[in-house]
């Protein structure tokens, strides 16, 4: 297990707190301003082209057409918006003869193996939602996965998942994929891909390529601003708060130890549901509302790192 390397720290109100290339709220944040759209394009590509170079009859391509993106980050800001979708949507538009079609893709940042609900759950429910939202047409989904999930990566670098005609082999027509690339396994790679695995996964490495240097230097001018924004600086004050008052404490439930909530994407102490085999507790005042509010959000589709950012910004409104 290598030691992570922060980006930076950003300065809140009781202290530094680490922020880490996969930081959730950060890139979040990153890929909300349409300077960085085309930083996102290349890392997606990069990551695409790996793909393709091992398996090169695959039928997801490049995005080559003009782009628009949209990020969760607003909702992290707003604490009466309960729903959400992956982290990024990428929008390309594609002209031919006829019309202009559309070609949808959702990337999905993801630290831990272990979530609630599992992944291999979200990832089917985030699948339809996105075909639906492409009106039928090509939604693919990519998650760039900090620590393998077993169960769908079957100890490969990469898998993507496609409807096929078991009868034929043929591809349902306007066909979209679910593509898991295991990180760890890419930053042994000695590939431009390898070295952005590398940098996401904050590992002590020197960037070689042109292309993971141009990702870096754009996800660090990102890191500048947002260790400076006040809105940002709020939200993540009062994440803190709560983690030290011990507003909210876990127990670990199965084999998903330590489930964070009260850190983008967290390393914080956090609340965790199934299997009933503990119970959340805590000595600030308002636990029990906290918790509670927590779990219902959890129950809904909300992970826990984002539950309680929700529970956070209502209470700085309220406050």
């Amino acid at each position: 297990m290598h030691t992570k390397i922060p980006l930076g720290y950003i300065e809140l109100d009781n202290g530094s707190k680490a922020i880490y290339t996969m930081n959730d709220f950060f890139l979040n944040f990153t890929f909300e301003k349409e300077e960085y759209w085309e930083t996102l394009r290349l890392m997606i590509n990069i990551l695409i082209a790996a793909y393709r170079s091992v398996k090169p009859d695959t039928v997801i391509n490049l995005i080559e057409g003009d782009i628009q993106v949209e990020t969760q980050y607003k909702f992290y800001l707003n604490t009466k918006n309960t729903t959400r979708n992956q982290d990024i949507k990428v929008t390309e538009l594609m002209q031919n003869e006829q019309s202009e079609q559309k070609k949808l893709t959702y990337v999905e940042f993801q630290n831990r193996a272990n979530t609630v609900p599992p992944i291999k759950n979200r990832a089917i429910e985030y699948f339809s939602l996105g075909i639906n939202q492409g009106g039928g047409k090509t939604a693919n989904q990519i998650w760039l996965l900090a620590e393998d999930v077993d169960s769908l990566l079957h100890g490969e670098m990469f898998t993507n998942y496609i409807l096929t005609d078991e009868m034929t082999g043929e591809l349902y027509p306007d066909t979209s994929g679910m593509m898991f690339i295991s990180l760890a396994k890419l930053s042994q790679e000695n590939s431009a891909a390898g070295e952005l695995a590398s940098f996401m996964l904050g590992k002590d490495s020197r960037l070689e390529s042109e292309e993971a240097k141009s990702i870096a230097n754009a996800i660090n001018a990102s890191f500048e601003a947002f260790k400076a924004d006040k809105e940002v600086k709020n939200t993540m004050s009062v994440a803190e708060k709560y983690r030290n008052e011990g507003w909210v404490e876990g127990v670990e439930v199965g084999e998903a130890k330590g489930i964070a909530i009260g850190e983008a994407k967290g390393e914080a102490r956090g609340i965790t549901i199934g299997e009933a085999r503990g119970e959340a507790r805590g000595e600030a005042k308002g636990i029990n509302l906290a918790v509670n509010k927590a779990l219902e959000l959890i129950k809904n589709g909300i992970n826990p790192t984002e539950a309680l950012l929700k529970i956070q910004n209502e209470h700085n409104t309220q406050n």
